[in-house]
């Protein structure tokens, strides 16, 4: 009875002292006065675990990881090779100035580059979300014609309804068909 009671101080002890809320013995497993010391240290150790280092928002965050920065490759060096890499007909990121310049000439500028600086650029979401997630690739060992792909086309058919959905009475050249209104 003398360990349940000394285990059962440590508990409160280590709840009070910790940012832990104190959880009734009941939950513990304890269910009357004369527990078992053993129960009692099986919560209290799997307790202690959650101690405030990893559970408070009072401590101080760790800081961020540094990413990794892939080193070039042969037929990617600069940015400008890059950017040809994962352009395509209809998107074509090399030729344009804004993402070039936004990238720099640097093969680390690359991986340093956020969407802000993309967009004080004059870059589009649309490109700034794809150069962005060519990047991660990029970083995380991919090679740019695995990953590489074309946008989707322009919608022929403007509109939702279902004479749209199964094509019919569409107007073709700015004419109507007949039933057309």
């Amino acid at each position: 009875m003398a360990a349940a009671t000394s285990t059962t101080r440590r508990f409160i002890a280590l709840a009070t002292t910790t940012s832990l809320p104190l959880i009734s013995l009941r939950a513990a497993g304890a269910t009357s006065a004369v527990a078992s010391s053993s129960r009692l240290r099986t919560f209290a150790s799997s307790a202690s675990v959650l101690l405030p280092e990893t559970l408070s928002s009072s401590s101080p965050a760790a800081p961020a990881a540094a990413r990794p920065i892939p080193p070039p490759r042969p037929n990617l060096s600069t940015p400008v090779e890059f950017l040809t890499a994962i352009s395509t007909p209809r998107r074509d990121l090399a030729s344009n100035s804004s993402a070039v310049t936004a990238l720099g000439q640097d093969w680390s500028a690359i991986f340093t580059v956020k969407s802000e600086d993309l967009k004080k650029a004059g870059l589009g979401p649309k490109d700034r979300k794809y150069l962005l997630w060519a990047i991660e690739k990029l970083r995380q060992g991919q090679h740019p014609q695995e990953f590489a792909f074309q946008p989707k086309p322009k919608k022929k058919v403007r509109g939702w309804g279902p004479r749209v959905q199964t094509a019919e009475r569409i107007r073709v050249r700015g004419r109507k068909r007949p039933g057309e209104k």
